[in-house]
């Protein structure tokens, strides 16, 4: 059980290999520029088989005052990464006792207090609508088959989602929010219920005629919709996006300047990641100072775990691969 007098848990993943590092540097980053969170609980969690964290990483976290939490989900899906995220939430809902809980991915960065995670007594649920990506903007976008698959799926109709405007690229689309940045309250259960909406969809073996692949993502509003959630849209300074595919067209750096929380994708590896140092030493030169000595990302985990988990990897994007094989295009 976690107890502690901050209002907010926060919660991650972690697995042996590349995702220590970026999970230890999204939480010192917490401590360091959280500001009112920057003492908050952290759980890491693993909720999956996989080879054992590293003797140093378990050392960072009892520094960083994390809770590592260990357990094998009964899940079918477990060759699915990003259902990782729903099994973690769910079970430290049932163990924490603040008023909130909040996700954060491990490819984020907190570059100042993220205010806006403060929730309201009106409010339940706050999350970011980054850009369209693949949302629907009403019945002659090309992904709206796919949205109204997915919302008979789950026991909606996409009608229900409300519209929204994007932060970066201002379209007007369906409900689909970013999951690597939300908060809710504790109080309604949402992780459970979020879990629960996500296997109905892969149970439903659907995937995009348009993509070619399937999604999970876009069910974080499904659920907080179908709970009748109070909702409010976190600010692109919440979750401004860098990564190496959108740096060129959307980079701009009066808005990384004003950015809380930067989810960075893969900006952080070479040969991107002298570029991405570049920027915060303009924007966030203290952010900047910290890094610099760290270097870019890299995997870490002793050869013997590094080589359990490329048989995993092989293993898993087979059953990824199976699994699409089954599913209906629509």
């Amino acid at each position: 059980m976690i107890n502690s007098t901050s209002d907010t848990t926060f919660v991650c993943c972690v697995e042996s290999g590349w995702l220590e590092t970026q999970t230890l540097r999204m939480v010192e980053s917490l401590r360091r520029w959280g500001g009112q969170f920057a003492q908050s609980p952290v759980v890491a969690v693993t909720p999956r088989f996989g080879p054992p964290l590293a003797a140093k990483t378990r050392r960072a976290f009892d520094a960083l005052n994390v809770e590592h939490y260990r357990f094998h989900a009964d899940n079918q899906y477990a060759w699915k990464s990003f259902l990782n995220k729903h099994y973690a939430m769910a079970a430290v809902e049932d163990r924490c006792s603040t008023e909130f809980m909040a996700w954060l991915d491990s490819d984020l960065l907190i570059l100042d207090e993220p205010s806006q995670l403060v929730l309201t007594n009106s409010e339940d649920f706050a999350a970011c609508a980054p850009d369209k990506n693949i949302g629907t903007a009403g019945s002659d976008d090309p992904f709206d088959p796919y949205w109204q698959a997915a919302c008979h799926a789950v026991g909606l109709t996409v009608e229900e989602l409300p519209w929204i405007t994007t932060e970066r690229d201002k379209a007007r689309i369906r409900l689909y929010w970013n999951s690597g940045v939300f908060v809710y309250r504790r109080a309604t259960h949402f992780s459970q219920h979020h879990l629960d909406t996500t296997l109905r969809l892969l149970n439903a073996h659907i995937a995009s005629e348009q993509a070619g692949l399937y999604f999970t993502q876009h069910t974080l509003g499904m659920a907080m919709v179908q709970q009748g959630l109070r909702w409010r849209s976190l600010p692109h300074s919440h979750n401004y996006g860098m990564g190496t595919k959108t740096y060129p067209q959307w980079y701009d750096a009066e808005t990384l300047r004003t950015t809380k929380i930067l989810h960075y994708h893969d900006a952080m590896w070479m040969p991107f990641w002298e570029t991405l140092l570049t920027c915060l030493e303009a924007t966030h030169p203290d952010v900047a100072e910290w890094l610099a000595p760290l270097g870019a990302l890299k995997n870490e985990a002793p050869p013997l775990w590094k080589v359990v988990s490329k048989g995993l990897v092989h293993l898993r994007q087979q059953q990824a691969a199976d699994y699409q094989k089954r599913c209906r295009l629509v």
